[in-house]
């Protein structure tokens, strides 16, 4: 096993620089810098397993489950999918300071900074084939006392027009790829809903432009930046409420096949059902600036 330790000062010691990334074989804590004079602390890493939950208010989401009363209408509500991308999870400090968890490389779940979340089973009317599950995120910190959690939901610009049918796990799932332009889904909610038989949010960049050979830029990137306190990273569990997330949204609207051609969010410039999905995830639509706080996840 090789872990690389951190250490938080390097006073006087000349390995400053281009070494102070300092790695050893097959420890998880570091006693001593020797030749590095005073002022050294010893860096012990931890693993952290932070819990993940998808729920309709109280009740755990199921895909056997019919779910009443969400939206505006207060639509009975059954699960078609919900699976997200995350990237750069932090572990937050009393003080603010972030300290970044580096992510188990398991070849399936998560790979470099990027972990993938499932919380349908492939079961009832999530007929997605896919009966895994995914509901946390593995890695290692620093050990000590944390009050919080940062993340992004989605994917790094750099990596998100890869081609699903070749890229490595966890980007290569079909069903969470738009195309090469387009990039991938970050979020993928689907519901059927009292008036709508699939009613979709798909959270990922638009008005993106380029080609393969020389790369893409969108003008929308749509990464929402969540960050949630009173966060034990050890007993805490993450949730996700759908109830919370569609609480300003008609899932009942029907289309008029012209400008509005789509039941639900697909995340396009002028979609009239994405501010307010938009703003439960703390972002602005459209280029507007975010008008509240994101109200999709709470910490239990």
């Amino acid at each position: 096993m090789v872990t690389t330790l951190r250490p938080r000062s390097l006073k006087g010691c000349p390995m400053v620089g281009s070494m102070a990334r300092v790695t050893f074989l097959g420890v998880t804590c570091l006693a001593a810098l020797s030749g590095c004079g005073e002022g050294d602390e010893d860096v012990a890493l931890k693993t952290f397993a932070l819990s993940f939950a998808a729920k309709v208010g109280d009740k755990p989401f199921s895909c056997t489950t019919t779910f009443d009363g969400v939206g505006t209408t207060r639509s009975a509500v059954k699960p078609l999918d919900f699976r997200m991308y995350v990237y750069d999870v932090r572990l937050v400090r009393d003080d603010g300071s972030e300290e970044p968890l580096s992510l188990e490389q398991d070849g399936s779940w998560q790979r470099d900074k990027v972990a993938f979340l499932d919380f349908e089973d492939g079961t009832g009317t999530c007929q997605t084939g896919s009966p895994e599950t995914r509901t946390e995120i593995v890695g290692t910190a620093p050990a000590g006392d944390y009050a919080g959690v940062r993340f992004n939901l989605g994917l790094p610009p750099e990596i998100n027009h890869l081609d699903a049918a070749t890229a490595p796990a966890p980007l290569n799932i079909p069903g969470m790829w738009w195309s090469w332009k387009g990039g991938y889904k970050f979020v993928r909610l689907d519901l059927v809903s009292t008036m709508n038989p699939t009613y979709f949010f798909h959270l990922g960049s638009t008005t993106c432009e380029g080609t393969v050979s020389e790369g893409f830029s969108c003008a929308a990137d749509n990464v929402a930046d969540v960050r949630l306190d009173g966060v034990d990273p050890d007993s805490s569990t993450i949730v996700f409420d759908i109830a919370n997330f569609y609480a300003e949204s008609d899932l009942d609207h029907q289309v008029d096949g012209m400008k509005d051609r789509i039941a639900g969010c697909m995340s396009f410039e002028g979609d009239p059902e994405c501010p307010p999905v938009f703003k439960a995830l703390g972002m602005g639509f459209d280029g507007a600036s975010p008008s509240a706080p994101q109200t999709a996840f709470r910490v239990e």
